[in-house]
């Protein structure tokens, strides 16, 4: 079954090279680290509008995480039954959410600190440009280790959506 389309797929891995690219080897302010900068802003921007405007596995309707979801979700978890058909679970929900605040974070203070004049080289907006920087290296490992997990307790493909697009379904979702 397709869970995730193309422009998902595509937006994930790019967004991936751009976090790598700036985070570990281009020089924090040089003109390759501002365009791979901008690259991701207009990255955040595109799956922004695909969220309200893309397919159902993409809309941010579709996992507002909520009390009561992150419950359920645990509760599948505790019975290695996760729905198979589902996109992000109120969990990676939140992480989507959050990783999409602190990228807009990201280039709101890259931008404000290398392009207004009065702002050049702030030292508060550097801070919180590196300190967003740090936390989004904290989620992505947390992303990658609750990916591993969920794959493993759920029993359910997390990992080759994400490159193909498609989940072979499990026989606990056939029987439903």
């Amino acid at each position: 079954m397709i869970i995730w389309d193309k422009l998902i797929r595509i937006f994930h891995w790019l967004l991936v090279l751009c976090f790598c690219l700036n985070y570990f080897w281009l020089e924090p302010g040089d003109s390759f680290h501002q365009a791979v900068g901008y690259t991701a802003a207009t990255l955040i921007i595109i799956r922004i509008i695909w969220g309200f405007t893309g397919p159902p596995n993409a809309r941010f309707h579709n996992f507002l995480p909520s009390v009561a979801g992150i419950k359920e979700h645990v509760s599948e978890l505790r019975h290695r039954k996760v729905n198979q058909a589902q996109g992000h679970n109120p969990l990676g929900g939140l992480m989507v959410f959050s990783l999409l605040a602190l990228f807009l974070l990201q280039a709101i203070t890259g931008f404000l600190r290398e392009e207004i004049n009065a702002l050049y080289g702030d030292s508060f907006l550097t801070s919180v440009h590196s300190i967003s920087a740090n936390i989004i290296f904290t989620l992505v490992i947390i992303h990658i280790v609750a990916v591993v997990v969920t794959a493993y307790i759920g029993k359910i493909e997390l990992i080759r959506p994400m490159i193909t697009g498609r989940r072979r379904t499990k026989h606990h979702d056939r029987a439903k």
